[in-house]
């Protein structure tokens, strides 16, 4: 057998993510991964010899994505508004790229919380929470933004971050109906970054 090929294997995990995306874990085939990727099965089996194999580096490689921007916002050294800007900017940039990210993540996740702490705790998210929290306690009493829970900050960012890219299917028909959402939603790390910053300053 030839030596495996990373462009076999990047065919592999495009196909992968498109079937785990549609199906999940348990109602996707090696079968239809294997079709999807243009490949035999027997092949598709000597890169990943099974279906949870091949769904732990899609899960993986997608909760990392999803949870990146919020570890480097946590990890950040830079003043607040900077910060909060940051992340929007992040967020939207990766879910446009990857937008079946969230749907993915979370529906799986609910499967399976192990999997998706034990990433959580690897990434260094739970780690650098306290580091954000006396930041945004400290611009509290220094008088720039009015009080907030720093819980409640990162979640009201997450939710404006991640609810666009779930609802855009329904927000295209609704909302902007015979508009370009995509160019809509490439235009709304600012916007989203104003409205959170606006809410919470003094």
């Amino acid at each position: 057998m030839k030596e495996k090929s990373e462009e076999t294997q990047k065919q592999i995990l495009d196909a992968a993510k498109k079937i785990f995306a549609a199906k999940g874990l348990t109602g996707a085939r090696m079968q239809e991964i294997a079709d999807e990727a243009g490949i035999n099965k027997a092949l598709l089996h000597y890169y990943y010899r099974n279906k949870e194999k091949l769904f732990e580096q899609v899960f993986e490689e997608a909760t990392i994505k999803l949870l990146g921007p919020v570890a480097s916002f946590l990890a950040d050294d830079s003043e607040l508004f900077t910060k909060i800007r940051n992340l929007c900017h992040h967020y939207y940039s990766v879910l446009i790229e990857y937008p079946f990210i969230p749907n993915f993540v979370l529906n799986e996740a609910s499967v399976n919380p192990e999997r998706f702490f034990r990433l959580i705790r690897f990434e260094g998210v739970i780690e650098a929470k306290e580091k954000t929290k006396q930041q945004v306690e400290q611009c509290i009493k220094d008088g720039i933004i009015r009080p907030i829970d720093p819980r409640e900050l990162i979640w009201n960012i997450l939710s404006l971050c991640i609810f666009p890219i779930i609802s855009r299917p329904v927000a295209g028909k609704l909302l902007y109906a015979n508009e370009n959402v995509q160019e809509i939603l490439e235009q709304r790390a600012d916007k989203v970054a104003d409205f959170v910053i606006q809410s919470i300053k003094k």
